[in-house]
């Protein structure tokens, strides 16, 4: 399963993580993806079709397919919304086609010249014209306008591995509990507690590519027992950590 990021230009580097590619010509088994607080949008070049993927709170299981090609935007936390002009929260968890977000969004807009239909070389990656095109799409549709605070909340939580107290956050930026909450609806999806939830499960989901004491990991990242660790990477990854960790060796 051939999966290749590409770094957007300078322009677009504080807003999208990567432009994204994956792809395979032979059926592959079941692939979890897991949480990471991110919102992409998704385009399926043998489809044709193209979506907005909201932020996720639990894991999202694909089916074993045959051929298949994708291009995606993967926006860095919190900063979708500017792109999608609505709030967040209205597609977590969903798979939303992106016809029904951008009213004026016409497939043929980025499909134009067959940039992103099946290409007949399956191994060639996406060219560069083809980013390009995407790229002056989502500087066209740019509204940087937005409160600042809630990125140096986002900023905050990411850094600490989802560790943080909320409500000291809060306190520490200068905003409101509940106005922050708002603001992570509407920019991130989830409440700011659900999102350092997610950013702490990703730490420990990291920590298992090498072999390591559980309980240890629990006391590291801020969980009570061994026990909450379990019971929480079980509901944002479908499965116990160490069933996860030989599943990808």
């Amino acid at each position: 399963m051939p999966y290749v990021e590409l770094m957007p230009s300078a322009a677009l580097r504080p807003w999208v993580e990567c432009f994204w590619t994956r792809s395979d010509d032979a059926p592959s088994g079941q692939h979890r993806v897991l949480p990471d607080g991110c919102a992409d949008l998704v385009f399926d070049l043998s489809a044709g079709e193209s979506a907005a993927v909201g932020t996720m709170t639990k894991p999202l299981l694909l089916p074993p397919s045959g051929s298949y090609e994708f291009l995606g935007v993967r926006f860095r936390p919190g900063r979708a919304a500017a792109f999608l002009r609505m709030p967040l929260a209205q597609i977590t968890d969903a798979r939303v086609p992106l016809g029904d977000i951008w009213k004026d969004w016409r497939s043929d807009t980025i499909w134009s010249g067959g940039l992103l239909a099946r290409r007949t070389r399956r191994a060639e990656s996406p060219s560069l014209q083809m980013v390009a095109m995407l790229e002056a799409e989502l500087l066209r549709r740019l509204d940087p306008d937005r409160d600042r605070r809630v990125d140096e909340a986002v900023a905050r939580i990411v850094a600490s591995g989802g560790t943080l107290r909320i409500e000291p956050l809060a306190r520490e930026i200068g905003i409101s509990r509940q106005h922050l909450a708002r603001q992570f609806l509407h920019h991130v999806g989830v409440s700011p507690k659900t999102f350092a939830r997610v950013m702490r499960f990703r730490r420990v989901a990291d920590m298992q590519r090498v072999d390591r004491d559980w309980a240890d990991v629990a006391i590291t990242n801020g969980f009570y027992d061994q026990s909450h660790l379990i019971a929480e990477f079980r509901e944002l990854a479908g499965t116990t950590p160490d069933a996860f960790h030989f599943s990808n060796r």
